[in-house]
């Protein structure tokens, strides 16, 4: 085939370009004629055994005739859209939707206009975004699976963490939804708490000014090479992946992390989550809630001192890793291209030479794609007007071990939280990682045993805070006041006493916890006893603290709806579902709406 591949800036070291770059490689050496065009000069942090060609712009005059005419960002697909056919069939190429990133508010428009442009084909590079073009655009994309190299990209030797514990931390800091800050905050809150830690940051940028005097010992690592990544990773005893938005396609260094046996913890966003398809499992990561520094800095430090916890990750990610391999990736890529190739588009509609988009602005929609199928979950019966939402708020379960309130740091200097809270969320994370029922017995024995082997481990080094924050965690595990309550309002709602319920919902407020579960649950209690519009604020507190779920949104859309916002609660059910594109609920709540 005749494949040509449309880049912006080849140049630049960015996790998208790689891949695309070193898509273009691997097809080249299949024996395919393979042609990068970019507006920038060639890579030179990478080999390119393909042709290169820089243009001015990305005219058809300006690009090879070829089988494949390949764009990889949303600023080049009105110009595969409008080449014409000798120049190949046009084929978009999405690694991350780009609508979503708060940096593009005011070109979303030309963004969406662009998703919609007829006659393309569509590849995706994670389920995630597979079903987010097919709910929000109608369209049909074919998934080719990422790749990592893992020539470069294998496992360190198994060692007990350093001293101090090396936390990475890689990605530009311009880029609002990769959240570093963050990051940063989660390891100065570890730092106050005694974890002896250094950040070890990656980035192709020189430090902002906000990066440049933070309160804890950082060591800085500039344009490293693809091939100097690896040493890298495996000089980490932690890896953080902080994105916080559905704008994440799939961040490809948390996989090269864990190829390299380095525990990670991540954000609980779609793309993360996504690789459990993978493997069934999700012990590949300890997850924390988006923006949650404090959750973060408890994953820190429960991942530098339990082993039992890192040879779970490090085994977990391993696997994980070892189903991104780049002939399994290649192989699914060409036998898409070639596909393609074969069945141009329908539909497809060449402007005439004069009628080129210019610069960056997309071409005009002439046609819709066919819209998403409605859901055979869709409960609406035709006597009822304006019929009601079907599915009921659904009630909290008891987890095994607490959940720590979700506390969104604002500034580098956020305080550190009480020792309790601080040690209870270390427990509800261990929780988590062990399981609710391991081979070997009880898991709550298990892990207070494992809380206090690493005390007395932390006690040999000298590390005596460490040992009074694993002990603490041990004590909250077996006298947790927050628990009981939760498990007794929880049984109060649902044997019919929501009066009773509220009361105990507020009085752990009022004693100072402040966490999604109380706030859920009282959101709950205030809808069974009629009270609407305090149950939506009640349900806007949940996500406030940190828990934007599917189900809270999915939560707080019914009652809105209830109290007549329609507005409201269809944004709130369509949030829920960029979160989540298959959550049943919010699906049929959506289609249940009256038509705006």
């Amino acid at each position: 085939m005749r494949i040509t591949l449309l880049l912006e800036a080849a140049d630049q070291i960015w996790g998208g370009v790689k891949v695309a770059l070193e898509d273009a490689n691997w097809l080249h050496r299949r024996g395919h004629q393979v042609t990068v065009v970019s507006r920038s000069g060639p890579p030179a942090w990478m080999n390119l055994s393909c042709a290169f060609q820089q243009v001015e712009d990305f005219r058809p005059e300006n690009l090879p005739d070829a089988d494949v005419l390949i764009g990889t960002f949303w600023c080049t697909v009105p110009w595969i859209a409008s080449a014409g056919p000798q120049k190949g069939v046009p084929v978009h190429f999405c690694q991350g939707y780009e609508g979503d990133n708060p940096e593009n508010e005011q070109v979303r428009d030309r963004i969406e206009a662009t998703y919609r442009l007829p006659g393309l084909h569509h590849i995706t590079i994670s389920p995630h975004l597979t079903s987010l073009m097919r709910d929000r655009f109608g369209i049909r994309a074919h998934e080719v699976t990422y790749v990592i190299d893992h020539e470069v990209h294998k496992p360190a030797q198994i060692r007990a963490p350093q001293s101090p514990l090396r936390v990475g931390l890689v990605g530009p800091y311009s880029v609002p939804w990769k959240d570093l800050p963050t990051g940063y905050q989660a390891c100065q809150l570890a730092h106050k708490a005694g974890q002896n830690l250094i950040l070890v940051r990656a980035s192709n940028t020189p430090p902002s000014p906000e990066e440049q005097n933070l309160p804890f010992p950082v060591e800085w690592h500039q344009e490293l090479r693809p091939d100097q990544m690896g040493e890298y990773y495996r000089s980490l005893d932690v890896f953080l992946g902080t994105s916080s938005g559905v704008e994440e396609g799939f961040f490809l260094p948390a996989i090269e992390a864990m190829a390299c046996g380095v525990p990670n913890v991540l954000t609980d966003i779609p793309c993360f989550r996504n690789h459990a398809k993978l493997v069934d499992h999700d012990r590949y990561a300890l997850f924390v809630d988006r923006q949650d520094a404090t959750a973060m800095a408890e994953a820190i430090v429960l991942a530098g001192a339990l082993p039992d916890v890192r040879t779970a990750l490090r085994a977990g990610g391993i696997e994980v890793a070892s189903h991104y391999h780049p002939d399994r990736h290649g192989e699914q890529l060409e036998a898409v291209l070639q596909s393609l190739a074969a069945t141009p588009a329908v539909g497809a509609q060449h402007p005439q030479a004069n009628q080129h988009p210019q610069g960056n602005q997309p071409t005009q929609v002439s046609q819709q794609p066919t819209p998403p199928q409605p859901s055979e979950l869709r409960l609406v019966t035709k006597e009822i007007p304006t019929p009601p939402l079907p599915v009921s708020l659904p009630m909290p379960e008891r987890p095994l071990l607490s959940n720590n309130p979700a506390t969104k740091a604002e500034t580098p200097t956020q305080q550190v939280p009480p020792g309790s809270n601080f040690a209870n969320s270390i427990s509800s994370l261990a929780g988590k990682v062990f399981g609710t029922q391991p081979q070997d017995g009880n898991p709550l024995a298990r892990l207070l045993g494992e809380l206090h082997d690493a005390a007395h481990q932390e006690k040999a080094k000298g590390n005596f805070r460490n040992v009074a924050r694993l002990l603490e965690a041990a004590r909250c595990l077996s006298n947790d006041d927050k628990a009981e309550a939760l498990s007794k309002a929880t049984s109060r709602l649902a044997s019919g006493n929501a009066e009773q319920a509220l009361q105990l919902y507020d009085e752990r407020l009022q004693a100072g916890d402040d966490d999604e579960e109380l706030h859920t649950g009282r959101g709950n209690a205030l809808h069974a006893l009629g009270r609407i519009h305090e149950a939506a604020q009640a349900f806007r507190a949940a996500l406030a603290v940190g828990a934007r779920t599917p189900d809270n949104y999915n939560r707080l859309g019914v009652v809105l709806y209830q109290a007549g916002d329609v507005i409201a609660a269809r944004q709130s059910f369509e949030r829920a579902l960029m979160l989540d594109p298959n959550h049943v609920d919010a699906r049929a709540n959506l289609s249940a709406l009256p038509a705006a």
